[in-house]
């Protein structure tokens, strides 16, 4: 069980978005814990809409093991599917694969009709989006194909620090294993490139669209951090503000098969994010 106050000098907000802001979910996770009766303010029962009072005691229980072929996290679904290949919805907050402690991605896919498939890309844990699934080693195969010939675009929404432009971030990423990763001054290859276009000006941030060929752990939020404008709410690379990190895998296209889902910001203009990414040049 998770247990935290409602900070003294902060003002009375909804039971939902308190629990977005500390816990890193999303809206329509937070919302589902609720409704499922599994948070808890000053020991009692709460609306989603209630008004969480400065000082008072929000108490959230882990949903029980529903066991196999159920799927008990609030927010995984299949968002698409089609030639051996499945998209899937994975909200901030809930781990990629199993064996980490708690809920993840990896255990629902017997429940969402998946069972014995394979995961081909990862998500930080605080990291909402889409993540992708392979039927067999043959689409396995192909999907790796594609990667190394640059046929797979992943594109990912940040809300960043600063004014930020047109970015294209080089630096090869060292990954150690330690929980930081590190970007050094020597470039890395083409398909390790991030490159970011900016969408809008958000209170003093930038929401941008990134695109990705073939990431590296962290790479995203590393590459930011290292050009002067780490990701708002990133507690490795940044200052982990309240509310959770903006990041979410967007939108995945490759050969045959393109998957989108819009985060749960309301600053986002799926519109206007789709003309940045028709601005992109053509790989």
């Amino acid at each position: 069980m998770s247990t935290f106050p409602h900070p003294a000098h902060l003002s009375p907000e909804r039971l939902d978005k308190v629990l977005a802001a500390n816990l890193g979910l999303g809206i329509r996770r937070s919302r589902a814990l609720i409704e499922a009766g599994l948070v808890l303010v000053d020991g009692r029962p709460l609306a989603k809409g209630g008004l969480v009072l400065p000082g008072q005691l929000v108490s959230v229980e882990e949903p029980a093991d529903a066991g196999p072929g159920v799927c008990d996290v609030a927010g995984v679904e299949v968002v698409f599917s089609a030639m051996g290949f499945a998209a899937i919805s994975k909200p901030g907050g809930v781990h990629t694969v199993a064996g980490r402690g708690g809920n993840s991605l990896e255990g629902c896919l017997p429940g969402l009709g998946l069972a014995g498939w394979r995961l081909l890309n990862r998500l930080d844990l605080l990291t909402g989006g889409l993540v992708l699934a392979a039927v067999g080693e043959r689409e396995a195969a192909l999907y790796k194909g594609w990667q190394e010939a640059g046929l797979v675009r992943k594109w990912y929404l940040a809300l960043v620090h600063g004014c930020v432009g047109e970015l294209e971030l080089t630096g090869l990423i060292l990954d150690d294993k330690r929980r930081v990763v590190r970007v050094t001054g020597q470039e890395d290859e083409v398909l390790r490139h991030t490159v970011v276009r900016p969408v809008r000006a958000v209170e003093g941030n930038t929401l941008v669209l990134v695109q990705i060929l073939k990431g590296r752990r962290h790479q995203i939020r590393a590459h930011l951090a290292h050009a002067g404008h780490p990701l708002v709410g990133d507690p490795v690379y940044g200052v982990g503000e309240h509310g959770g990190l903006f990041l979410h895998h967007w939108r995945l296209d490759m050969p045959g098969f393109t998957a989108e889902l819009p985060p749960e910001w309301d600053f986002v203009d799926v519109r206007a994010v789709e003309a940045v990414r028709l601005s992109f040049p053509a790989s």
